[in-house]
């Protein structure tokens, strides 16, 4: 059966050609542990890492003043983040409607145990999905919350957020801005000049493997660590050294997977005009496509949206119609997407949406097997 794979904000399934042979080849004819030892092969390990590092600055035009502290995934680096900042009594958190968990949940389990209070970035009462900046701006100056978090992408509607004019209002009121730009990061700009913390996924918009994410932050960065260990690094002290990014990088990193990063990383620099080509026209064929079967009822709003796309099914429930979807080779996401604060706001909780999602490299084949599964559903409905 021909598949149609439309999941890929879960995570990119087609990545740049050659990047799993490059992986292989590297980990046989390499594969000594990163900074560890002054031996060929424990270096040619640690260039690689740091050639990366600055790959990932290069490709998003960062500022000299940052870095890259790798993690196992973007869920990892926002706990580290924000179990990092010292949050105490009194604190409050502004944070926007489409938050995943891997931002509510650590919020929620320090809430446990500290008095912090989260707010949401008001959006306007004109239109829904645009967010009401004057209005956040008078919050912040009588809130002063300590952190703000955006998700630059939503990894439910794919709706872009405005992190940079966010994070410019948090900066004049000295909070910290956070940007979750596992949706976007590659594949939208963002000045980070007014970002302190922007969290990556390796395995979606990066298109590399699995089991490799991070932040970017400026390389003075005062965190508490959330995970402690070997560095390879001034072994003899019994706290996490003060030097970045090795303060959060305890333990043996995912060698593997950062050197597919490293290869999908520079594929995405050469590829730049390729990349955002295609990732329009992807995007504009799949909301054509959708748009053209009457019983979807599509949620996202198009034009200010990004890769994704959401929509319920007339007679179906979200889940009822993606299993149909599965048993005819069409890949999507449903439910809540692990962001139910999101579905509360669109009035699509408990039962969530339907979410289809490109890529730059999605195929013609894809969208040929989408359009022939749908068409027949379309027939089977009149």
């Amino acid at each position: 059966m021909m598949i149609g794979y439309f999941d890929n904000a879960a995570t990119t399934y087609e990545k740049p050609d050659g990047m799993y042979e490059h992986m292989a080849d590297f980990m046989v004819s390499n594969g000594a542990n990163v900074g560890r030892g002054i031996y060929n092969s424990a270096v040619t390990s640690s260039k690689i890492v740091a050639d990366t590092r600055t790959s990932i600055l290069s490709l998003i035009n960062a500022p000299e003043n940052k870095t890259v502290v790798f993690t196992p995934s973007a869920t990892i680096a926002l706990n580290t983040i924000i179990f990092g900042v010292d949050l105490s009594d009194g604190d409050i958190v502004y944070i926007s409607h489409f938050e995943h968990n891997a931002v509510l949940r650590p919020l929620y389990a320090l809430q446990k145990h500290i008095k912090i209070e989260i707010k949401y970035i008001p959006m306007k009462k004109t239109d829904r999905y645009s967010f009401d900046l004057e209005q956040f701006k008078a919050n912040l100056e009588a809130d002063k919350p300590k952190l703000v978090i955006a998700s630059q992408v939503s990894n439910v509607l794919g709706i872009v957020t405005p992190v940079v004019e966010i994070g410019m209002l948090a900066k004049l009121n000295n909070s910290i801005m956070v940007v979750d730009a596992a949706q976007a990061c590659g594949i939208l700009d963002c000045d980070l000049h007014f970002v302190d913390f922007y969290v990556f996924a390796g395995h979606k918009t990066l298109l590399g493997p699995t089991g490799i994410g991070g932040f970017i932050c400026n390389k003075n960065t005062k965190l508490k660590p959330f995970i402690f260990g070997g560095t390879g690094i001034d072994s003899a002290n019994r706290d996490m050294p003060d030097t970045l990014p090795e303060r959060f990088e305890a333990g043996t990193l995912n060698l593997l997977s950062i050197v597919g990063l490293n290869y999908s990383v520079k594929w995405l620099i050469r590829n730049h005009d390729f990349v955002a080509k295609k990732e329009n026209e992807n995007y504009e064929r799949l909301s054509s496509l959708l748009n053209t079967f009457s019983f979807l009822e599509i949620e996202t709003p198009i034009d200010k949206s990004k890769s994704i796309i959401s929509c319920k099914a007339n007679g179906f429930t979200a889940d009822e119609f993606g299993r149909i979807l599965a048993e005819r080779g069409i890949a999507v996401r449903t439910g809540l997407h692990c962001a139910p604060k999101a579905h509360e706001y669109i009035g699509s909780f408990p039962e969530g949406l339907v979410r289809f999602s490109i890529s730059c490299l999605t195929k013609d084949s894809d969208f040929d097997r989408l359009n022939e599964v749908l068409s027949l559903l379309n027939e089977e409905l009149i």
